[in-house]
């Protein structure tokens, strides 16, 4: 039998056990050191069954392209979690190292039926889950009227936490 592949996608420092860690930094633990917006990624395809990728899409330059390299190193039916910060929140606008800014919105096209305007990817993808998880002060406010207060006040909702499934 064999033992399913994981890759932890920048990692930092938060090495997992069992992942395949990789990051732009060599950090202890670390396995493999590549910078993300240079492709193709050091990996064959359909290596991966799950891709775990926490606060590293806001860095790099093309989420197109990142999203397309994802694609091809997952075997059919992975699932690749990613999470970011929501685009109204502190912890999104407050680094300048941060490059794009996420909505609830903004993966639709990676995962949307293709006849509804997804024109720039050819990849598939579906969605799995996606979950907008809320600051302190989101917690206050009820459940079914988070987003559209979010969308008016920040500090509503602080991360995106999606999971979409690969689809070859």
């Amino acid at each position: 039998m064999t033992e399913e592949k994981k890759l932890n996608f920048g990692s930092g420092r938060d090495v997992k056990t069992g992942y395949i860690n990789v990051d732009i930094t060599k950090f202890d633990g670390v396995d493999k050191t590549f910078n993300f917006d240079v492709f193709p990624y050091p990996f064959r395809e359909n290596t991966f069954e799950f891709v775990y990728a926490d606060n590293v899409l806001e860095h790099l330059d093309d989420i197109t392209r990142v999203m397309k390299e994802l694609h091809r190193v997952c075997k059919d039916g992975a699932e690749v979690r990613i999470i970011v910060p929501y685009y109204n929140c502190f912890g999104s606008y407050n680094d300048v190292t941060h490059k794009h800014h996420f909505s609830h919105l903004a993966f639709v096209p990676f995962y949307e039926d293709k006849t509804r305007g997804n024109y720039f990817i050819d990849e598939e993808f579906t969605l799995k889950k996606i979950n907008l998880i809320p600051t302190r002060l989101g917690r206050l406010v009820l459940p079914f009227l988070r987003l559209s207060i979010s969308q008016v006040f920040g500090q509503i909702i602080q991360t995106i936490d999606i999971t979409v499934i690969v689809k070859k």
